[in-house]
């Protein structure tokens, strides 16, 4: 690494650090921009050119720039069996996000707190879920808008979740590496229950019944 990349690796966390401490001192909302780059000594122009925006401070800080799980499960070998690699990619990810567990547990506080924040969450998770999929389906030899594909995807994004959400717990949280191994062996010891759906009725055409609940009639 250069030393002009180092120094802007040094910048982006600084200015991400002062804007935490002030998102907890003062609150997210009556926080601007201007007092951030103030208090971090850099200017407004280089605020924004490492943080566009405000909500990025927190859903883009550096303690969270780990490799994507996505990347992860790329750069694993292609004759690894599929689970082997999801499990090894996983672990990887969440071990990435434990190194900065306590810092985690602040910026998640702060995204609580800002429904707005909290939003946009969903739109980085279906970024990074788009590209599993993607990856996934190479693996898999789907498409990646197979339904295989996406439920494989959606396991995987939900074990993060419920890993990181860990970093709520107020008594000793659990290591996000060592609660996903615990959920990952549960969901494989069957144990857990599955919705039964009822039998479809004879004769009904449930394409015409999809169709008619997403466009809102009722004369099927």
């Amino acid at each position: 690494m250069g030393l002009r990349e180092q120094n802007a690796r040094r910048t982006r966390s600084t200015i991400a650090e002062v804007a935490l401490v002030l998102f907890e001192e003062r609150g997210y909302e009556a926080t601007t921009m201007e007092q951030i780059a103030g208090a971090a000594d850099v200017g407004t122009s280089t605020l924004y050119r490492y943080f566009p925006t405000k909500d990025s401070l927190l859903l883009e800080h550096p303690v969270l720039d780990v490799r994507p799980i996505a990347d992860l499960l790329a750069g694993r070998p292609v004759d690894e069996p599929v689970d082997v690699a999801l499990g090894q990619a996983l672990a990887a990810h969440l071990a990435a996000l434990d190194a900065g567990i306590e810092k985690i547990a602040r910026i998640r506080l702060q995204i609580d707190r800002n429904p707005a924040v909290r939003a946009r969450t969903w739109d980085v998770w279906g970024r990074q879920r788009t590209l599993l999929e993607q990856v996934l389906a190479d693996r898999l030899d789907t498409a990646p808008e197979a339904l295989e594909t996406q439920v494989v995807a959606h396991i995987i994004q939900m074990i993060i979740q419920m890993a990181m959400d860990q970093t709520r717990a107020v008594i000793s949280p659990e290591s996000p590496v060592v609660y996903a191994e615990r959920v990952v062996d549960l969901l494989s010891s069957g144990a857990v229950p599955l919705p039964r759906m009822p039998a479809k009725p004879p004769g009904r055409d449930w394409t015409m019944v999809r169709r008619a609940a997403r466009d809102g009639e009722s004369n099927v």
